[in-house]
């Protein structure tokens, strides 16, 4: 009896213990947590306006370039003059052995002031195009545009002087210089062999005294380096002006009240030079 209650209280303490032990023990441990990596930030493609590189400057064109004569079989002509009065600036074809061969021509002007405009001119022998100019001196280009594809610039020229005032009393008349300085303008006039000639006509414009060479062509045409236009004013000056080898092209000179002396030298490809036109203009031409 003894036996079986100690047995009794033994299974009790037991329970007991067991018991306290569920009562104080804590719950299964966590296991620690792994901190979450903070995300660097993403560096973004730059936008378009970071990477849009600086504008290029602007673009050369065939009228910034110098004058070029194309070959034989492609060789044209446009001229250019200016109205003294109204200041309108007109370029005409003048035709040549590569016209049919033409796609396109193209003229630009720039004044005195600063202004720039192009009209394109029709391929017709004829065929003119207008601008306004300025009251000072204009820029005249040509550009020609073959249908091979080549192009050149055939035409840069100034055209156009500032008029002086006009005086209302009759002018003393001076008489022209007899000789000029130099003794490339001295002699006689020589005309160059038929294969050589080329015509320049001269004129003086009445009211405002302007001297006005203009290349008519000729055989020796192709064989011309370059034309000078000299003038012995009768106020002692001397003025040499160039006159391209292009027909119609123009040079002017200012000449004065009184009497002028106008020569034209040419010289040519192959070294020769001859002095084709000596001409003597009064007040009125």
């Amino acid at each position: 009896m003894i036996a079986q209650k100690s047995s009794i209280l033994l299974v009790l303490v037991l329970a007991g213990c067991i018991l306290l032990a569920g009562c104080t023990s804590s719950g299964p441990s966590e296991a620690p947590k792994t901190p979450m990596p903070t995300p660097s930030p993403t560096t973004l493609p730059p936008t378009p306006e970071e990477t849009m590189a600086p504008e290029p400057g602007e673009e050369l064109t065939i009228f910034d370039g110098p004058v070029t004569e194309p070959p034989a079989e492609l060789d044209v002509s446009v001229s250019a003059q200016k109205d003294p009065v109204y200041n309108k600036i007109t370029a005409v074809f003048d035709g040549g052995k590569g016209q049919q061969l033409l796609q396109s021509i193209m003229v630009r002007v720039t004044t005195a002031d600063g202004v720039t405009s192009e009209q394109p001119l029709p391929p017709n022998r004829g065929a003119e195009v207008m601008f306004d100019g300025s009251k000072g001196v204009d820029r005249v280009q040509a550009a020609v545009y073959y249908k091979n594809g080549a192009s050149y610039l055939i035409l840069d020229q100034k055209v156009g002087q500032t008029r002086g005032i006009i005086a209302t009393a009759t002018p003393t008349i001076a008489s022209a210089p007899e000789q000029s300085s130099g003794g490339l303008y001295e002699g006689p006039v020589t005309q160059p062999p038929q294969n050589l000639v080329v015509l320049v006509d001269i004129i003086k414009d009445p009211v405002y005294r302007v001297i006005t060479a203009t290349f008519r062509g000729g055989h020796g045409q192709q064989l011309v380096k370059t034309i000078q236009v000299h003038a012995l004013l009768s106020d002692g000056s001397e003025v040499t002006k160039d006159l391209a080898s292009n027909t119609g092209s123009i040079a002017e000179i200012q000449g004065t009240s009184g009497n002028d002396k106008v020569q034209v030298i040419v010289f040519y490809k192959n070294g020769e030079q001859y002095k084709i036109s000596e001409k003597v203009f009064g007040p009125r031409g």
